[in-house]
């Protein structure tokens, strides 16, 4: 799996406190997936004592492997 990551969520990853093997378990092991807007894809993973969102897109045309472009994560709980 290979992760783009925006600068947004960039940014959030310290403001927010995000671990990204939280972010990996979500794209790889989602508990809900659904589509949100715009071709992205909203994913929700339960990591213990939190429950991670990632919305990211996919992008499987400029190499054969998947790259998520990870649009921004966050706690809901």
């Amino acid at each position: 799996m290979k992760l783009k990551m925006t600068k947004h969520f960039q940014d959030m990853i310290q403001f927010r406190g995000l671990n990204l093997e939280h972010v990996k378990q979500a794209l790889n092991n989602p508990d809900e997936k659904d589509d949100v807007f715009d071709g992205k894809t909203r994913v929700k993973k339960d990591v213990g004592e939190k429950i991670i969102e990632v919305i990211y897109s996919k992008d499987n045309f400029r190499d054969e492997k998947e790259e998520y472009i990870i649009i921004t994560a966050y706690y809901v709980k």
